[in-house]
Parts: structure tokens; sequence; C-alpha cells
């Protein structure tokens, strides 16, 4: 346990020292990935750099969203990234994407906001302290794939691992607020039944 505690304690350490200026001076931690994981950064897929900031959080938190609209297989996932950002900052007036991470249906993981900066919603709930998982599609009239799930087990095992997030403090959107069913029936169920966190206790432990 004390090896377990220095090793998170450095990635803490590494986290909050991978802190770069993207042109306007603002600050973004990038998290660090294991090998083998497949990340889309934000250079990647076009991100435009921040122009405004929020109070920066402390991840204790990792909380699942899905996009609420239906995502045809054939629909490009970077176009909709960039006309999200715009509609976020445009529209919204948020400083950014809402989600920290969004996962398509081929398992692919983007990254969204800076994740030391909290994420938005159009609900009640405050999303300070939370790490947001958004995956594409809508849970309700969709199913998740089964590389969606893969991803979302790999990639909150990770994030449970390096900010020490406890399992008890995976829950999804609904959770927090009556205002929505994000994420949806077919995948808020993974939670409901403990497969979720089964899995992610079992990638925890490896």
């Amino acid at each position: 346990m004390r090896v377990a505690g220095v090793y998170a304690g450095l990635l803490l350490l590494l986290l909050t020292s991978c802190a770069l200026h993207h042109g306007s001076g603002i600050a973004v931690v990038e998290v660090p990935y294991p090998e083998g994981m497949t990340v889309v950064h934000r250079g990647e897929w076009g991100w435009q750099p921040l122009r405004a900031s929020l109070p920066t959080h402390r991840i204790s938190k990792i909380t699942i969203h899905h996009g609420g609209e239906e995502f045809p297989a054939d629909k490009d996932p970077i176009q909709y990234l960039r006309n999200l950002q715009s509609w976020s900052r445009t529209e919204k007036k948020w400083i950014d994407i809402p989600y920290h991470f969004l996962i398509d249906f081929q398992g692919r993981i983007y990254e969204g906001r800076p994740i030391n900066y909290p994420g938005d919603t159009n609900t009640d709930y405050d999303p300070r302290g939370h790490a947001l998982i958004c995956l594409l599609g809508n849970f309700e009239v969709q199913e998740v794939t089964q590389e969606q799930f893969e991803a979302l087990v790999a990639l909150t095992a990770h994030l449970a691992r390096i900010y020490e997030v406890p399992l008890s403090n995976i829950r999804g959107h609904r959770d927090y607020t009556e205002q929505t069913v994000c994420p949806g029936k077919n995948l808020y169920r993974y939670l409901e039944d403990g497969s979720l966190l089964q899995a992610v206790e079992k990638q925890l432990a490896r």
C-alpha cells in the first residue's frame, strides 16, 4: 500500500508539473496515458486553445455522461468535436467542450476540456471535482459497443488510479440530479448492476 501511495503521489506531481501554456498563456494540464491506450489528443482533432479559464479544481470523482443525441456509424467524430467546441463557446458561453474526455463507438478516446478546469452541465449539479467522461451516442435508444465499454473501463481505471478516486465516487450524471436521464438507460445499467465497477476494479488490480 505504501508503494502504491508513493506511485500515486509521483503521478500527481507529474500531472501538476505538466501544465503547458497554449498561446493565450492559459495553463493546460496534460494527462499521461499508459502504453496501448488509444487517445486522440487535442492537437490531432483541431482543438482551439482556450480564450478564457476558470478556477482550477482537484479531481475526486469520475462521472459518466452520454452525448444525448444519436450518433450514426458514418458520422465523423472529429467534425462533431469541432462543432461541439464552437457551440459550447459561442452559444453556451462556456470556456470549452463540457467534457474532459469523449469516447466514440470504435473505442477511440478524445481529449476534450483540459482536466484542470471543471466541466460544464445543463443541469443543476456542481461539476467541480468531477472528471467528466462522455460516450458519444444516445443510450436511451442506442447500445454501448464492446469497444466503447472497454475504453470506458480502461480510462476510468486510469483516472481512478492517478487521482486516487474510490470506486464509490464513480457514478453517472443522473446520480447527482433529477433533471436528466444521462447517461441513458443502456449505459447506466452497467453502473446499476455493478459490472462497470467490477471491470474497473479488475483493471486496477493488474
